[in-house]
């Protein structure tokens, strides 16, 4: 791989990373927002499961807001680049929301959710909506 292409791609993680770690902060305000005053530590497993999915139907579009701020911060010049940091950044927040569902008990009511589909569709639309609204060329 050409020494532009890796740094690139690190860029894109990096740019992950961040984009994780925002909606990570918007999740934990909309949770306290709609989560109600229930203790979750006393839940189920299913009964937190349940909340995380519904937290994750209310963040779909601040997710794919804050992938389109973050496309355009990150100043995206080609369609297909676009592709390529919505497949980072879709497949890097997958594994890291898996990761914290295998930690907190709920995984199998995380991937049976419908909701966290659309979160990670929301997410991987961003940049591309970007490229379309910028009116990027598909080849540099």
């Amino acid at each position: 791989m050409e020494n532009w292409k890796a740094i690139e791609l690190v860029k894109d993680f990096l740019f992950g990373l961040g984009l994780y770690a925002l909606i990570t902060l918007f999740g934990v305000l909309v949770s306290m927002l709609f989560g109600g005053n229930t203790d979750n530590l006393l839940l189920n497993d299913d009964v937190r499961g349940e909340m995380a999915a519904r937290t994750l139907l209310w963040m779909a579009i601040p997710a794919f807001l804050l992938s389109l701020g973050l496309a355009w911060i990150r100043r995206i010049r080609m369609k297909n680049a676009a592709l390529r940091i919505s497949i980072v950044w879709t497949g890097l927040l997958l594994v890291l929301y898996l990761i914290a569902a295998l930690g907190s008990g709920i995984f199998t009511v995380l991937i049976a959710s419908g909701s966290f589909y659309l979160f990670l569709a929301a997410v991987f639309l961003g940049p591309i909506v970007y490229s379309f609204i910028k009116k990027l060329p598909a080849w540099k």
